[in-house]
């Protein structure tokens, strides 16, 4: 998922500069009986990792033992994996949300006296119920005592950024670095790649949560859209919540296009990138609200980086590297009429969309690019 991308690239760019990085885990990430052909403790892409709490939860009827695990146990045994492993010269990279996770590594780090910096992709209170009084005041201990605290933060976005200047201390420092994308097809050849597809389709990938995707609105788009073409064009959909239990089906079969739509669930990473590289489009829709307008999905990048096609609105920061018709098509949050145009101006100029694919492309290549990002984040951790 987009998170552990993003901390590959962060570690190439870094490896790449000559710095050394080690990834740990801090929290059991799998069922028993999951498998993903990897030890608890190796090496992935040139990059040493350990799962320091083991990488197996409890079975689901421990229920206790799973709580106390996820609530306690892993942080402690992660506070102490810590203070034994962290030596002088060090930067510790935090990227998780718990809140007494982040206090035993920050205590951890300053009793190493090593800096510690923070990971903030997405807003913190945009994650959580903002009507609950405990959960408002637990976001006001991060906010106001947590936060204080770090050295650095490494931020998504400009409307991040101007809330991390809010919070943060006046010594710390911080550094945008937007959406990372390595390019899948260095090491393939093209002309080997196969579509699966026989018409032409829209692709989306990742999750498909409303607040955040907007699917209802790209399924609504859709449907309206094979309503006034005769067009065999699909809407594809890979991801954790792609699957027989969508919360989107009541949706798709009311609006009668279940036909026309694959739920294609969690597919190899390998597969997700020749279904981008084939696809006809991607729409990623971001309505106006305060998670979208802080965070820039990694879809976007891997679209981008495929030569695709991509239908975005003007919400966040894609339309500070993009322009309409240029390097993207990019229309208003809740403009359907234009939403419609554009999956018809596609279909029906291939060759010109190719070309604006193209273009998207070259940006992903030159501003999304882990290498060049890399030489930032070098920089930065220097002057820490």
């Amino acid at each position: 998922m987009a998170a552990a991308k993003r901390r590959l690239c962060y570690a190439k760019g870094l490896i790449a500069e000559g710095h050394k990085v080690d990834m740990v885990i801090c929290q059991k990430c799998f069922e028993p009986g999951e498998d993903d052909g990897l030890p608890a403790k190796g090496m992935f892409k040139e990059i040493p990792y350990i799962y320091v709490c083991g990488k197996y939860k409890y079975a689901k009827k421990y229920k206790l033992l799973r709580g106390l695990d996820y609530l306690m146990m892993d942080y402690i045994r992660s506070f102490f994996y810590a203070l034994s492993h962290i030596h002088k010269g060090d930067i510790v990279f935090v990227y998780f949300y718990p809140i007494f996770l982040q206090v035993l590594i920050l205590i951890a780090s300053k009793l190493k006296r090593v800096k510690v910096v923070k990971e903030t992709c997405e807003h913190p209170s945009a994650l959580g119920n903002l009507n609950s009084k405990w959960y408002r005041f637990c976001k006001w201990i991060e906010y106001h005592l947590v936060m204080p605290l770090y050295d650095g933060f490494i931020i998504i976005s400009h409307d991040l950024n101007r809330f991390v200047q809010k919070y943060k201390s006046n010594k710390a420092k911080s550094i945008i670095i937007p959406i990372l994308v390595e390019n899948p097809f260095e090491d393939k050849k093209l002309f080997a790649l196969k579509n699966e597809y026989d018409v032409p389709y829209i692709i989306h990938t990742g999750t498909m949560y409303e607040q955040k995707d907007s699917i209802s609105k790209i399924l609504y788009a859709f449907s309206r859209f094979k309503k006034e073409t005769n067009s065999r064009c699909r809407l594809v959909f890979t991801g954790p919540q792609a699957n027989k239990k969508c919360n989107y089906l009541p949706l798709i079969k009311t609006l009668g296009i279940e036909r026309d739509v694959d739920l294609l669930g969690m597919v190899a990473p390998e597969r997700v990138v020749v279904l981008q590289y084939f696809a006809a489009m991607t729409i990623i829709y971001k309505s106006d609200n305060l998670q979208t307008r802080n965070c820039f999905p990694t879809k976007l990048g891997e679209m981008l980086i495929c030569g695709t096609p991509v239908i975005t609105t003007t919400v966040g920061d894609a339309n500070i590297y993009l322009e309409n018709e240029k390097s993207a098509f990019i229309i208003e949050p809740d403009d359907e009429d234009s939403l419609v145009k554009y999956i018809k101006y596609i279909l029906s100029n291939p060759v010109c969309a190719k070309r604006i694919g193209e273009a998207g492309k070259s940006i992903a290549q030159t501003y999304f690019n882990p290498l060049y990002q890399g030489k930032r984040l070098s920089e930065f951790y220097k002057k820490l």
